[in-house]
């Protein structure tokens, strides 16, 4: 043994010797202790030698010895880590746990993966020797600061002082960062293995919820976060375990290579003018999983987790938790970089390309409980010191959790408020069919029409005669109903939108797009101010389960209106309208429905449904007609929201032909039993013709690539539904 490999022996004997000689060595995961003496199986000594032994196998360089010994921080979890420098620099780790182990070889793995470029092993640092027993232990190639290495997370959040990333570089870090990750899932899809979103998204929310549900402020009670009402947690895992069909709808068809834990702090990053090497350090012992597990990793700590731990002012974000009885506030405020939506906006366009390249379709709805379980993953590990970071963390984890289970039926609803087509093709779907066909029965004098946007129709005279001389209409309608992910994804829409208006033909909306490349869009003009105010009606004082709203129902007065709407009503006559649950084409957000629509008082409306007395006999109706559809109870009804919605217009056009009617809804959203407001935006597409099975197919494809260029997601409700959701009625 030569005196580099003797003097390197002696420094990991005395580091190893007081990593045994400490408690946690002595203890296991869950409390269980090590056998007597089973730390001691191994003295130190022999250990160190043969640690060293196989880094030397490894060509660990000993020449040029130096050694400095210093402690790590940041996000380690192993019980020792320390950085010893040779020629090399290389980290040793020690812990008592397997999964350390583990760790070692999924980077070792990695390195030496067949189906990797150079780059993307590269990437990997170099483990130069593996403990494989207690006290599992490992020797690693180290990035030093001094070597230029210095993490993602400490160039994009330097701290206070110091000035911020400028925009462009934030932006040329990141993409090189994903040109590594994507590069590695791409030559890695493993079509014959699935990755277990039961296990990797949904057990991991379960299982740290209940964890820290040990301090009150985490208990499942209703919350209020920032204004949003949150029901108790457990109703969400109650909703995730009542939907094990539609978790594996979502599952990607595919598995590939997975860090597990790219977060920012894990990505080392040495740079210069001309380029940028990327090295992925401490990941999960996983091997394989879902890439967007990954993506979320990165995406979260962009949007939350770096900003609330972070600051840039240096001040720790403040946090309030208030509680009442059975129920709790949390309020809480934290300033993002000006380039965060770029960032995270760069990560979901990598992604979709991705995703359409593997077939991988539902891959904006996985990301929603992606994002929820990393974030609901952390404040386990932080309430100790880091308690108002572990409960901002928790507020935008149960934020993501709740819009990902805005997706799933209500276990508390009567019937599914949202039942599937058959297939993607069928127009009218049998639910829908069977509800027309009742009408035709029960309703007097009804005619078949078509409506001026195309809709299929039905006409019959009112019971109560009105001035604009309108029929009783049921009209069986088809629609794309979408919400943006982020202001950022529906700002890129507006400026699509808006460029698109400009050109003389084809559209900045799908640029070259092989179906909707040619079509052009102009905006409708309006004149300033709000299109419609709607008061939303539902029965007073009942259960969930005999309201409308909550079963996908409205009740509509629209009490303001103007030319971009299509009924239009004077004096105390109003339009009103009553829509019936939808029934959606899978996850494609595009939905079929049947809408009443008709003019009268609604008070004249309300008393003729109470005094019906539910008869079977001819009715002209329309709230009889619809309570022998869906079972809706008589009684008193309220007006439970009023909407107030800003709308622009979009004419989709091929040529001098209307296609189809794009309107963006900006709504103000306000409760009249709390009076409390809240805005939400959704995008919604409609024929401007007869929708037949090729017209419904184009709907359908339109919709998917306008999700896949702009990051739009199903909208899973209906907007009295949204508006509820928003204001903390539901």
């Amino acid at each position: 043994m030569d005196k580099g490999e003797t003097t390197l022996v002696e420094t990991l004997t005395a580091l190893i010797a007081q990593h045994m000689s400490e408690p946690p060595l002595r203890r296991l995961r869950g409390g269980l202790q090590l056998r007597p003496g089973a730390a001691q199986q191994a003295s130190p000594a022999q250990i160190a030698k043969e640690l060293v032994q196989q880094a030397l196998a490894s060509d660990l360089p000993l020449r040029n010895l130096r050694v400095e010994q210093r402690p790590l921080g940041g996000g380690n979890t192993a019980e020792t880590v320390a950085q010893l420098t040779l020629h090399a620099p290389f980290v040793l780790k020690l812990d008592s746990k397997p999964k350390l182990a583990a760790e070692a070889h999924m980077m070792d793995n990695a390195r030496k993966h067949p189906k990797l470029s150079p780059q993307s092993r590269n990437a990997w640092p170099v483990v130069y020797a593996i403990r494989d027993v207690v006290p599992y232990a490992y020797l690693m190639e180290y990035f030093p600061s001094e070597d230029g290495w210095v993490s993602l997370e400490d160039r994009l959040y330097p701290g206070p002082g110091v000035p911020p990333l400028p925009g462009a570089e934030a932006i040329r870090l990141t993409h090189k960062v994903l040109d590594v990750l994507f590069e590695s899932y791409a030559d890695t899809v493993d079509n014959r293995t699935l990755p277990s979103l039961a296990q990797d998204y949904v057990g991991r929310i379960k299982e740290r919820l209940a964890d820290v549900a040990k301090d009150g402020r985490f208990a499942s009670i209703p919350l209020l976060i920032n204004g949003e009402t949150i029901e108790p947690w457990q109703t969400y895992l109650d909703q995730l375990q009542a939907n094990p069909g539609y978790i594996s709808t979502i599952t990607p068809p595919f598995t590939t290579i997975a860090h597990g834990d790219p977060n920012p702090g894990n990505l080392m990053l040495r740079v210069d003018i001309a380029s940028i090497e990327v090295k992925l350090i401490d990941p999960k012992e996983w091997q394989t999983g879902d890439y967007l597990f990954d993506v979320a990793k990165l995406t979260h700590f962009l949007e939350g987790t770096g900003p609330i731990e972070k600051p840039g002012s240096g001040k720790e974000t403040e946090v309030e938790y208030i509680e009442h009885l059975g129920t709790a506030e949390l309020r809480y405020r934290f300033e993002v970089p000006t380039w965060t939506n770029g960032l995270v906006d760069a990560c979901l366009d990598r992604v979709g390309r991705f995703a359409k390249s593997q077939g991988d379709h539902q891959w904006l709805a996985r990301y929603e409980l992606a994002m929820a379980a990393n974030l609901l993953g952390l404040p386990s590990g932080r309430l100790k010191n880091r308690p108002h970071a572990a409960l901002a963390l928790y507020g935008e984890g149960l934020k993501w959790l709740k819009r990902f289970c805005s997706r799933l039926p209500r276990i508390t609803s009567v019937m599914d408020p949202r039942p599937t087509a058959s297939a993607l093709s069928e127009v009218e779907p049998a639910r829908l069919a069977s509800a027309r066909q009742r009408v035709r029965a029960d309703a007097p004098g009804v005619v078949d029409a078509v409506d001026k946007r195309g809709f299929q129709a039905l006409h019959w005279p009112p019971e109560h005669v009105n001035a604009a001389g309108k029929p009783v209409e049921l009209s069986l309608e088809h629609e794309a109903r979408l919400m943006p992910l982020s202001p950022s994804a529906l700002q890129k829409l507006k400026d699509a939108l808006a460029a698109s208006g400009s050109m003389e033909r084809g559209n900045a909306l799908l640029p070259g797009h092989p179906l909707f490349g040619d079509w052009s869009i102009r905006r409708v003009q309006r004149e300033p101010g709000p299109q419609s105010r709607d008061l939303y009606w539902d029965r007073k004082g009942s259960t969930v389960e005999q309201r409308l709203i909550p079963r996908m129902m409205t009740l509509r007065e629209r009490v303001m209106t103007s030319a971009f709407m299509t009924w239009e009503s004077n004096g105390d006559e109003r339009s009103l309208n009553l829509e019936l649950p939808f029934v959606s084409y899978a996850q494609t957000g595009v939905i079929a429905r049947l809408e009443f629509n008709w003019i009268d008082r609604i008070a004249a409306t309300l008393e003729a449904f109470n005094g019906s007395g539910g008869h079977q006999g001819s009715s002209s109706q329309p709230l009889v007609l619809a309570a022998r559809i869906a079972g809706i109870e008589g009684g008193e009804f309220e007006p439970v929201q009023e909407h107030t919605t800003f709308r622009e217009k979009h004419s989709v056009r091929l040529g001098d032909a209307e296609l189809f009617q794009l309107n963006i809804d900006h709504v103000v959203a306000q409760s009249l039993r709390t009076q409390r407001l809240a805005t939400f935006t959704d995008v919604d597409i409609a024929a401007s013709r007869l929708v037949h099975s090729d017209v419904l197919a184009e709907l359908i494809a339109f919709a998917a690539a306008l999700c896949e260029r702009f990051t739009l997601v199903p909208a899973a409700a209906t907007k009295a539904y949204c508006g509820a959701m928003a204001t903390g009625e539901l």
